[in-house]
């Protein structure tokens, strides 16, 4: 595989071939210097970002590189064409052999920014009320190039969490009554995340992924990126991304009040209680941060990427706090709290989480 500095020389070339394209009075050549390429933050994915800036002009895009032999490029194109004009950033070349994209930027501003910027309970529950309404657009769409989020994948990503952290970051050995309470935690979370509506879902739709826009004398709009992994599942999986956050906490209150909010606008959530939507969305999230466990332990683990292992502890204990409300999960939540207690004590998370302070 390349050196990220040569992918970056290389990506820089082919982006400056691209000008033309570009919303840009600039024309340029590899050997212009017209353009400014900063690296991006790096997620949980084998991609690369950076930001082309041109040096005479406020204009940028997102240049990307996503390995071909790593990534379903072919997918990334099909799902940025499917959801064209819906807040995901507009695909303006493409290299699918090379995995070279250049894309439109949606800006610098993310939700983690604009919750840190707000100063009010009335600020925060705005702008998590704008980015749950984005998903109703995005909730409608049905087309072939959204596949079905199935029970197996489902079930897959909750073993996740046993395959990779359990028994391989931390080589617990799990009792047989720490299996059957598993596999009965399993069925029944992805029971109720079948039993809902089903609809186009982003999968990631956290405040890493959502970028805040708020200029002036203008709506709030909200972008999203990282959502080539989209498939057709729980209507309530998204809202449970945002509001569960796994990098950032709200408060209960807020929770209640956004959901309520979402689920009395949405077509077909509106018929059913409280409670069964509060059911739906606690479900979604346990499944999702039980998933997320694991997936951060598979990139220190498989990836050598230890920059998640810090979050593992608090996720584990949300996963338990929210568990402990249903007494078909209660032994789910024992089970859940002491691997977070243990994940606190380990010498190698605890060392992450000290560095991540």
């Amino acid at each position: 595989m390349p050196t990220s500095n040569n992918i970056a020389d290389e990506l820089y070339a082919w982006c400056c071939q691209q000008s033309p394209l570009l919303d840009s009075a600039a024309h340029l050549s590899a050997a212009s210097n017209s353009f400014v390429m900063q690296a991006l933050r790096v997620e949980a994915s084998h991609r690369q970002f950076y930001r082309l800036s041109e040096r005479t002009s406020t204009h940028s895009w997102v240049a990307m590189w996503s390995p071909p032999e790593l990534e379903n490029n072919e997918q990334f194109v099909a799902l940025a064409e499917t959801f064209a004009g819906m807040g995901t950033p507009a695909l303006l070349a493409a290299n699918l052999s090379r995995g070279f994209f250049l894309m439109e930027d949606l800006g610098t501003a993310h939700l983690a920014d604009a919750y840190l910027a707000a100063t009010t309970s009335a600020q925060m529950q705005h702008i998590v009320d704008t980015a749950l309404a984005a998903l109703f657009v995005l909730q409608e769409v049905s087309a072939a190039t959204v596949p079905d989020y199935s029970a197996e994948r489902l079930m897959m990503e909750f073993d996740l969490c046993t395959q990779w952290f359990t028994q391989q970051l931390m080589q617990l050995r799990l009792s047989e009554d720490a299996q059957d309470t598993l596999s009965s935690a399993r069925q029944t979370l992805v029971e109720a995340m079948l039993e809902q509506p089903q609809v186009c879902v982003h999968r990631d739709y956290h405040c890493r992924n959502l970028l805040w826009s708020d200029a002036p004398h203008s709506d709030p709009k909200i972008g999203m990126v990282d959502f080539q992994d989209a498939l057709m599942g729980p209507a309530l999986y998204d809202p449970a991304s945002l509001l569960q956050d796994c990098y950032y906490r709200h408060d209960d209150a807020l929770i209640t009040r956004a959901l309520r909010t979402f689920a009395s606008r949405h077509s077909t959530l509106a018929a059913y209680p409280d409670a069964k939507i509060r059911w739906w969305h606690d479900a979604c999230a346990i499944q999702r941060q039980i998933k997320a466990v694991g997936i951060f332990a598979r990139l220190h683990l498989r990836d050598s990427k230890s920059s998640h292992l810090h979050y593992i502890p608090t996720v584990l204990h949300r996963a338990a706090v929210l568990a402990a409300s249903y007494p078909d999960l209660s032994s789910l939540s024992l089970h859940l709290a002491n691997w977070a207690d243990e994940a606190k004590n380990h010498p190698l998370l605890a060392s992450h989480s000290e560095h991540a302070q």
